[in-house]
């Protein structure tokens, strides 16, 4: 019995039209393996905060929407309480990460690539100057906290509010004194809400407030 070599076939006849296949299918698979990634970034940060932030006292708001230097920008988290306003960053991070508190970037290494990223402490401090000029209030008001989730280790001595995952609620729940009553935390909830990622591009129209410099 003679079997038939279809191998020429379809290097002659199909592959010139199904080639594109392959990196389809490829950037399909990377982008499956992004957001499984984001999700348990995300994942983790939600479940410490449930879990030691009273949801009476910490109100959160996620992928907040500002307008910063005239750029469009999302904050990961902010949680807004009598004790202050959060400002957190939750980068993903692989391997071993070098920086500086005042340095642009960061650097993640892992598996001998190397990737630079953009240092979210100043990310943060950007974030805080625009949302104190929206909400009209100082920046005294405001903490910076960068919650790294992922397996990393420091090269690097980092300032306290770079943490990971598992303690930065804790962190915050350290913060006891009051600094703002009943009635500003319900103002500023109310001016929060229409930066709300979900709430902004739901929109056929934006609210001039959301979007204010």
């Amino acid at each position: 019995m003679q079997l038939t070599d279809y191998t020429g076939t379809f290097s002659d006849g199909l592959f010139p039209y199904l080639w594109w296949i392959i990196p389809l299918a490829a950037a399909a698979y990377l982008s499956k393996s992004m957001l499984l990634k984001h999700f348990f970034e995300r994942f983790a940060v939600n479940t410490q905060a449930q879990c030691r932030l009273d949801a009476e006292h910490y109100h959160e708001f996620r992928n907040l929407d500002i307008r910063s230097n005239g750029r469009h920008e999302q904050i990961d988290y902010v949680y807004v309480s009598r004790f202050g306003i959060f400002v957190v960053a939750a980068p993903g991070c692989q391997g071993r990460i070098s920086g500086d508190s005042g340095g642009a970037f960061w650097r993640e290494e892992y598996h001998k690539h190397k990737t630079d990223f953009p240092n979210p402490l100043l990310k943060n401090q950007m974030y805080i100057q625009a949302l104190a000029k929206q909400l009209e209030l100082s920046p005294r008001m405001f903490y910076s906290v960068v919650a790294v989730t992922g397996n990393c280790q420091f090269q690097s001595v980092m300032p306290d509010n770079v943490l990971d995952v598992a303690d930065f609620a804790d962190y915050i729940a350290q913060y006891g004194e009051e600094v703002l009553d009943d009635l500003e935390v319900a103002r500023i909830k109310s001016a929060l809400e229409v930066n709300e990622f979900d709430v902004v591009f739901s929109r056929t129209g934006f609210d001039k407030r959301a979007w204010e410099s």
